[in-house]
């Protein structure tokens, strides 16, 4: 304060004291100053030379003993003379001893620098040259902002559709690269773009890797549909082919009604007669293996008998979701609750299956030639299989992946539905007008915006690619033998306008426009058509009859599939239309 109003004074001092030689010329330049006048009326300035010593010499204190504690700590000085006679007796030995040692120390020390600096040079140089003689121009899949331990830990738990998500968003691109701890590849490459999954998936030298799904074969019991290659998957996939030729899937739509309709007579009407609301998921969940116990294997499940199946699949598809390996389930076992119920979950699914093997076996002792192009009696009937345990272990592989995924398809469309009344009166005025192919244009854009927008299922496994993939631009490169993954998440959000809204509309404006949410070449899914059934009849007859309204929202839980846990609604009789 005390300069700012000397500051304050010089600027009100009076003309008189600017040297009058200088105003008298002045010409746009600075006018001399009257020195002595400001001198005189400068203010006292305090003496701190006693502080700023006393400062001095606290600080040289405090580094003095906080050296002498690292040096007593780490025994510097020993440390230091150790390498110093090592040093003298190198150089004496080398006729070197009139260079003190200090100087070589120094100049060792800076060589190995300089040598370690031309080594990683070189390594660059010749990594490099090696690109660009092997990919040209075109570099490799950027890096998501991820570490491996993080990537290491999500990629174990139930984050796991999320956290691709966030990495195509700090990478900005919808392939890049994720860092895997103890990677027997040379990357692991999550691929988000549609052209340049299709043309992976589509082409015959990419492979299913085996190695990765050790948890999902222990579940079944061995090699099987779903992750096997080679003869092993080749046979299986021509021993079930034919139950999916077009003239069966009239006998699948037809149970597929009777199931739905008893379903509506048993559960959804009770509730609606007494105002009550019910847990979607856990509701179409039933519904969906009732379906597919009796479409695909000619087996009737009685309600308490699917009620355990549901509990028991729970278990095992939240096992494979934390890649519980088979090593670790019979090293440690005997110590691990957890992993004990899983064993007898795996065990009781397999008798499951081999007990409707049995019955269909039992049942159908005579030829019946509707009956012989089910799944059930494909499988029963093929002589591909080496024995009955390969046939079992098929049949768990399709309770697995045709249950949870096509329940979850139709909640979570059943869900949007109701919380987006407009969209569900147009589809209902569609469904109960006259023109039906409008109605099936609209059921099946409701249906494919409801699975982009919640995607049942992370991604499409793993694969192992057989030769070098470049991107429709030409400006990236995957190389041969990588491991690829195709998060959902990505590839039905990525530029994708609006990604998080629920729009039916979009379909129109790209009607050929398609998410691979059933894959895409060999390794397509081949019960797509059964699940399209299930959901098509479904969807239908519910939204035609009934109104929804969400009462509990319940939460988004991954673990093996995209499960709507607690989430409930209540349905009300449709108004008939004026």
């Amino acid at each position: 304060m005390a300069t700012t109003s000397w500051l304050y004074e010089l600027a009100r001092a009076p003309v008189e004291h600017i040297s009058k030689a200088g105003a008298s010329d002045y010409n746009g330049s600075f006018l001399p100053i009257d020195t002595e006048w400001i001198v005189s009326n400068l203010p006292s300035v305090p003496d701190f030379s006693e502080e700023i010593d006393q400062l001095k010499n606290t600080t040289l204190t405090f580094l003095n003993e906080t050296y002498v504690e690292i040096e007593e700590r780490f025994q510097l000085n020993d440390r230091y003379s150790q390498v110093e006679h090592q040093v003298s007796e190198l150089s004496c030995h080398v006729g070197l001893s009139h260079v003190p040692p200090t100087v070589l120390l120094q100049s060792f020390l800076c060589g190995v620098f300089c040598l370690v600096c031309l080594v990683v040079v070189g390594i660059k140089i010749y990594r490099r040259r090696r690109h660009q003689r092997l990919y040209g121009n075109n570099a490799f899949p950027p890096f998501a902002r991820a570490g491996a331990w993080k990537t290491a830990r999500l990629m174990n738990s139930s984050k796991l559709p999320w956290f691709f998500k966030e990495c195509a968003e700090s990478a900005k691109s919808s392939v890049f690269r994720i860092r895997v701890p103890f990677l027997k590849a040379p990357m692991f490459v999550a691929v988000g773009d549609l052209n340049a999954a299709k043309e992976i998936l589509q082409d015959p030298t990419t492979l299913k890797s085996e190695a990765l799904n050790v948890s999902i074969a222990a579940v079944a019991g061995g090699p099987n549909i779903f992750t096997s290659e080679g003869p092993q998957w080749k046979n299986s996939r021509k021993a079930v082919s034919p139950a999916f030729m077009k003239k069966y899937l009239d006998r699948m739509h037809q149970i597929c009604k009777i199931e739905t309709e008893e379903w509506i007579n048993d559960k959804l009407k009770p509730c609606v007669d007494k105002g009550k609301d019910f847990d979607i998921g856990k509701e179409l969940v039933l519904l969906t293996l009732s379906i597919l116990c009796h479409a695909a294997f000619e087996y009737k499940i009685k309600p308490k008998e699917g009620e355990a199946v549901v509990q028991e699949l729970n278990i095992v598809t939240r096992d494979c979701a934390l890649c519980n390996s088979s090593s670790l389930q019979s090293n440690l076992g005997f110590f691990l609750p957890s992993v004990r119920r899983s064993e007898k979950s795996r065990k009781r699914i397999q008798d499951f299956a081999k007990k409707m093997l049995q019955a269909y076996r039992k049942n159908n002792s005579k030829s019946d030639a509707a009956l012989e192009e089910t799944i059930i009696g494909c499988i029963a009937r093929s002589t591909k299989y080496e024995d009955d345990s390969r046939r079992i272990a098929d049949i768990v592989m399709f309770l697995l992946s045709g249950v949870d995924n096509t329940a979850y398809s139709l909640a979570w469309t059943l869900i949007e539905l109701a919380k987006h009344p407009e969209e569900a009166a147009n589809l209902k005025q569609a469904l109960n007008g006259k023109d039906d192919f409008r109605a099936q244009e609209m059921l099946k854009d409701v249906l494919r915006e409801g699975m982009r927008l919640c995607p049942p299922v992370p991604g499409i496994g793993i694969r192992t690619l057989g030769r070098d993939f470049y991107l429709e631009d030409k400006s990236m490169v995957i190389p041969k033998g990588s491991q690829v993954f195709f998060p959902s998440f990505v590839l039905t959000r990525f530029d994708v306008e609006d990604a998080e809204v629920f729009r039916p509309s979009r379909w129109r404006e790209h009607p050929d426009k398609s998410f691979l949410l059933f894959s895409t070449g060999r390794r397509n899914c081949i019960g797509q058509s059964l699940a399209l059934a299930e959901i098509t009849w479904v969807l239908s007859r519910l939204c035609a009859k009934y109104d929804f309204e969400v009462t509990e929202d319940g939460t988004a839980e991954f673990c093996g599939t995209l499960k709507c846990v607690g989430t409930r609604l209540i349905a009300t009789p449709a108004s008939k239309p004026e």
